[in-house]
């Protein structure tokens, strides 16, 4: 089974950013909102092994993903970055009360990506 990555973010442009950047080691995994990506989680169809997520999502933003993680012991298991166009400094030390690997502001390069996951996967 390929490993996986979950890229969780409303913007297709984004999305495919990511999949480009990682498409050569990785099945790269579109959920459009939180709910999608915890869908591929809970249905255990792929070897996920890392999760890019965005904060600012419609209906099931970022910080319910990161909530549904701390609540179900899912940090070990499935290492999450957030990738998050929102840097402001409130966002920032919010996002790092959770057990994540690391955050990457957008815009972003797809070296920018493959270092991220890298650690992710690596940690």
């Amino acid at each position: 089974m390929n490993k996986a990555i979950i890229v969780a973010d409303d913007s297709m442009i984004i999305k495919n950013i990511v999949e480009k950047a990682l498409q050569d080691e990785y099945t790269v995994l579109k959920a459009n909102n939180g709910k999608e990506a915890i869908d591929y989680i809970t249905k255990k169809e792929y070897d996920i092994v890392g999760v890019l997520l965005d904060l600012n999502m419609p209906e099931y933003d970022g910080f319910m993903v990161l909530n549904y993680f701390k609540n179900n012991n899912l940090f070990s298991k499935y290492p999450v970055s957030i990738i998050s166009g929102d840097d402001t400094k409130e966002t920032i030390d919010r996002a790092f009360t959770y057990d994540i690997v690391d955050m990457l502001n957008k815009p972003f390069s797809s070296d920018n990506i493959k270092n991220i996951v890298n650690k992710m996967v690596n940690r």
